[in-house]
């Protein structure tokens, strides 16, 4: 495990806000996601993968390397990161269904649906192998694609990701019973629903509530642990954390860290969930030699 103190000429970054508590533990974003910069030189385009219309952008030249955003964002959060590194690597990155400009998906989906896209993008665009770089829900979808179809992934980022589920609190089994119990009310006319809907009011995590549409995905989504795919990963993978990242914690790093074959570990200290942007200077000295090995 490497460890990297503040980065004190850092590069431009976006605000990042405090982070929220979750009752969940997808790594999804703060209530409020961060203002996001324009997509790099206005460039974005649109695609159509599995009837869905996807906002996506690809710049530079070189190796290939594929960025996947966290929940709630948008491919704008990979800004800074897009104009550094397009002097170095073909970048493509692309608005997941449901955010940024991308269409809603058709139906409830779970993390394998995220990574049959991700494939449909990657084959409209003929990119046939890739570096890829996922943050947070991102991290996700890159584990499972990584694990599933280790041809198409080259080398491995991990930034803050979501996939190692919450430890067991009292609190959180006083939810889950809650929750159940809502449910079995709900059935039971519109008294039961008015308090069913009160009880989750009262019990839903803050990301949740902000899922919209999108809820019953969300559920189905932080309901998978990921564990078991994690040492099926061939791919030479790193992993670079906020020592600070209160959504998903530096412990599920250093589990992920133990289950993937060979996993490299940097902590960047003052550094949250949003490590990339927090210490990009840092960030940037640690994997453009990874990818270029």
């Amino acid at each position: 495990m490497i460890s990297l103190g503040e980065d004190r000429a850092r590069a431009p970054s976006l605000a990042i806000p405090e982070a929220t508590a979750n009752g969940e533990k997808p790594g999804a974003p703060p209530a409020a996601p961060p203002s996001a910069a324009p997509a790099p030189d206005d460039t974005a385009l649109y695609l159509t993968v599995g009837g869905v219309r996807i906002r996506y952008i690809t710049l530079g030249r070189g190796k290939p390397l594929l960025l996947l955003h966290g929940w709630g964002t948008s491919l704008d959060t990979f800004g800074p990161m897009i104009e550094d590194l397009k002097r170095q690597f073909r970048i493509t990155a692309f608005d997941f269904p449901g955010h940024g400009g991308s269409d809603m998906p058709p139906a409830t989906w779970t993390v394998d649906a995220f990574v049959g896209l991700t494939m449909g993008v990657m084959a409209e665009l003929g990119i046939e192998r890739a570096s890829v770089l996922g943050h947070s829900f991102g991290g996700r979808v890159a584990i499972k694609l990584a694990a599933a179809h280790p041809e198409m992934v080259d080398r491995l980022v991990l930034v803050d990701s979501a996939g190692v589920p919450p430890p067991q609190t009292i609190r959180r089994r006083f939810k889950r019973v809650a929750s159940k119990s809502a449910n079995t009310i709900g059935r039971l006319g519109r008294p039961g629903q008015a308090l069913r809907r009160a009880i989750v009011r009262r019990i839903a995590s803050p990301d949740y509530k902000a899922a919209g549409p999108l809820h019953d995905t969300f559920l189905a989504i932080v309901k998978e642990d990921l564990r078991p795919a994690l040492p099926r990963i061939k791919a030479p993978t790193l992993l670079v954390w906020g020592e600070s990242d209160d959504d998903t914690t530096l412990a599920d790093a250093h589990t992920m860290e133990k289950l993937i074959p060979g996993a490299r570990l940097l902590v960047l200290k003052n550094a949250g969930h949003f490590s990339y942007l927090d210490q990009y200077g840092r960030f940037r000295l640690a994997v453009i030699p990874f990818l270029d090995d």
